[in-house]
Formats: C-alpha cells, sequence, structure tokens
C-alpha cells in the first residue's frame, strides 16, 4: 500500500504539524524541540552533535537518550518520554508551589506585626 512504513500508514504533513503543534500547547516543549522529536521518531536516531542544545533538552526531559558510544540520540517510546517529561514537569510545578506557599507564608509573618500594630493604635484611639 502506497504510504505504508512497516504496515502502517504514513502519516501526512498536515497530521503531522498538528502533532508538532499540540506537543507544545499539551507537553509544554518548544517547536523546535517537537519538530526534532518528531524527526528523531521518525530517523530512529540522530547524531550526537545535530541540534546538540535541543537534543541536550530532549534527553534532560525524558524524551530521548544518548547512546552507549555518545555518537547518536535515540527517541525514547513516546509512551514513556511523554511520560517522562510530564513527571519532571509536575514535580518542578510541585515544588514551584511549595516554594511559593513558603515565600508567601514568610511574608503572612512580616505582615501580622503591622496588622496588629495598627489595630491597636485603632483601639487606642477609639477608646479616648
Amino acid at each position: 500500500m502506497k504510504g505504508d512504513i512497516g504496515g502502517r500508514p504514513h502519516r501526512g504533513l498536515k497530521e503531522e504539524e498538528g502533532i508538532i503543534s499540540r506537543l507544545g500547547t499539551e507537553v509544554g516543549i518548544s517547536r523546535d524541540e517537537a519538530t526534532y522529536y518528531m524527526k528523531l521518531i521518525k530517523a530512529g536516531s540522530s547524531g550526537a552533535s545535530t541540534d546538540a542544545e535541543i537534543s541536550e533538552k530532549l534527553v534532560r526531559r525524558g524524551m530521548a537518550i544518548l547512546s552507549g558510544d555518545g555518537k547518536r540520540i535515540l527517541p525514547v517510546h513516546p509512551r514513556l518520554g511523554l511520560a517522562n517529561h510530564y513527571r519532571t514537569w509536575r514535580e518542578s510545578m510541585v515544588r514551584e508551589i511549595n516554594e511559593r506557599r513558603m515565600r508567601v507564608d514568610r511574608l503572612i509573618l512580616e505582615l501580622i506585626p503591622v496588622y496588629e500594630a495598627a489595630t491597636e493604635k485603632r483601639a487606642e484611639e477609639g477608646g479616648r
């Protein structure tokens, strides 16, 4: 059948563009990273020096791995790769939320004396 690779229908350019776009909106990676990941999936690997910065980002996110000899970048299966990325993203968000909560708690502790002093002053002024 024309357009088949390994018994599966070949994805059209329009559909591929949609997937790349959704990798950006749903997964939260840049268009360049999404495009490179799609190329990796289709080709099976890429030279480690090709788009080294993007390759490193995908490796850090768990979406690609460096071959044993260090010469190739290999895509991680999408089920695992996207799950890895989501897990690291989620952990980062939880860490950020917890850090923000600690900053808010410190701010609360700074504001309490200001509030209490102002309340005390109003009570004194009202009691005269």
